[in-house]
């Protein structure tokens, strides 16, 4: 799973064309984050990758993919530190972090780390 960041103009309506294009090429939007006022960044988690890509393309857009690592935790307080402090105490910064879904007792996280393979020894993943 991928991770696009994607480097918007900050004017009124450029994530309305993203959506827009995107959804033209039948590509379904999982998540969803946005920050930053002056160099706007969307990072978006899509169901067709290969096509997302063509179409970040074609808007002529500056974008990154970046590897998104998955893990399910309790869906308690309390889990969100708990994966974090492994992360730190292991020198791996989360770059991006994302609640695709939680429901009852289970949690589905979704994040983007500084070292992806270290992450996923220390995460058992």
């Amino acid at each position: 799973m991928k991770e696009f960041r994607v480097f918007l103009p900050n004017e009124p309506g450029q994530l309305a064309n993203v959506g827009e294009a995107l959804s033209k090429q039948g590509v379904n939007i999982l998540t969803v984050a946005a920050i930053g006022a002056v160099n706007p960044a969307v990072a978006l988690v899509v169901d067709e990758e290969d096509k997302a890509r063509v179409v970040l393309e074609g808007l002529s857009l500056s974008f990154e993919e970046v590897e998104l690592l998955t893990l399910n935790v309790p869906n308690r307080p309390g889990e969100l530190s708990n994966f974090a402090k492994k992360l730190g105490d292991a020198k791996i910064n989360i770059e991006s972090i994302y609640l695709l879904e939680a429901s009852g007792e289970e949690a589905k996280v979704a994040l983007t780390v500084s070292d992806v393979v270290r992450a996923r020894e220390v995460l058992g993943i």
